[in-house]
């Protein structure tokens, strides 16, 4: 084979083997970046979530001291139909109870519903602690595999919480970027080697980024 083409050759397998680590850096960061971002946003919820329990105790015990006034008014209100003798007094209290007993009921649906909403909000908080257990396993799995590339600077693995996690994310994410901005900068220098063979054998400047069309193009040329 003739040198040249066996450059060539030699410089199509060096693109090939940098293009396929960029590729599993970029498939790293986006995972660390997807790890750190829903850290972050879970440990946002949490934090809300004290709140949210103290606003529904408040809402249910509201909601108790009305259904207890309702209560007490539809007592009253039947009490006052118990005395009534005249039959528009019967109906104006009749009213009256229908109306107390209405309140009644949306106190204890009220009720119901405040009771729904805590557990939903208890299912959510559990949902979401799993989850950020979930989120230290693969922080941990990506930081081993950071850690396997030889490119990317050793940085300190995730200290545990979630609060960890979201620091130990940002500084992955700044050292894959900085280790992929190397890969990318000796691709460039990989695809200028091979244009200036080609050039140095066809006479004229070929410009181009893919190392493979120089090789194919030698290889017709030099046959």
């Amino acid at each position: 084979m003739d040198p040249r083409l066996a450059f060539a050759a030699e410089l199509e397998q060096r693109d090939a083997t940098v293009a396929v680590r960029i590729g599993a850096l970029a498939e790293l960061s986006a995972e660390v970046e997807l790890i750190r971002a829903r850290a972050a946003e879970i440990g946002s919820l949490l934090e809300a979530l004290p709140a949210e329990r103290a606003h529904l105790d408040d809402a249910d015990a509201e909601a108790v001291r009305d259904r207890e006034l309702a209560r007490a008014g539809l007592a009253e209100a039947e009490a006052t139909l118990e005395r009534a003798r005249r039959e528009d007094a019967r109906d104006t209290a009749r009213r009256a109870v229908t109306l107390a007993a209405a309140a009644v009921q949306a106190g204890a649906e009220r009720r119901v519903r405040l009771i729904e909403r805590r557990a939903t909000l208890e299912q959510e908080a559990e949902r979401l602690g799993a989850e950020a257990v979930d989120l230290e396993r693969r922080a941990a799995a990506a930081a081993a595999s950071l850690e396997e590339s030889s490119r990317v600077s050793s940085i300190a693995a995730p200290e545990p919480g979630l609060s960890g996690i979201v620091d130990w994310g940002s500084r992955a994410h700044a050292a894959v970027v900085v280790a992929r901005g190397g890969l990318e900068s000796e691709r460039e220098r990989i695809v200028r080697e091979a244009n200036e063979l080609a050039a140095s054998v066809l006479g004229e400047p070929l410009y181009t980024a893919s190392v493979a069309l120089v090789r194919r193009r030698l290889e017709t040329e030099l046959d």
